[in-house]
C-alpha cells in the first residue's frame, strides 16, 4: 500500500496530466522530417535540426510513457512504489511526478 495521502495523489494526477497534455502538444508541433536542399550547407542543417528534433521526439515519447505509467499506478493504487517494492519520496515525486525508481 502507498504511503502517500490521497491530496498529495490527487496533486501529483493534475500535475501529470497538465504534462501529459503540454508533452503531446510539444511533440505535435515538432516538424517531421526536413526536405534536404540542394546546397550542402542547407543539408547539413537541415539534417542537423532532423537529428534535433528526432532527439526531443524520442525524449517526450519517453516522457510520454512514463506519465502513462504513472497514470497507471494511480488507479491501480500503487502510485510512489518504484519496481522493486521501495517507496519514492513526496519531494522525489514533487520534483518528478512520473519518477519510476526511488533512490
Amino acid at each position: 500500500m502507498t504511503h502517500l495521502t490521497e491530496d498529495f495523489i490527487e496533486e501529483m494526477k493534475t500535475k501529470l496530466l497538465e504534462e501529459k497534455q503540454r508533452l503531446t502538444e510539444e511533440l505535435s508541433n515538432l516538424p517531421g522530417h526536413l526536405e534536404i536542399g540542394s546546397r550542402s550547407d542547407e543539408n547539413a542543417k537541415e539534417a542537423e535540426d532532423d537529428e534535433v528534433n528526432n532527439s526531443l521526439k524520442i525524449r517526450i515519447e519517453a516522457d510520454l510513457e512514463k506519465i502513462e505509467t504513472a497514470l497507471a499506478k494511480i488507479d491501480a493504487g500503487t502510485y510512489g512504489i518504484d519496481d522493486s517494492g521501495r517507496q519514492i519520496s513526496e519531494d522525489r515525486l514533487r520534483a518528478l511526478p512520473w519518477a519510476d525508481k526511488a533512490i
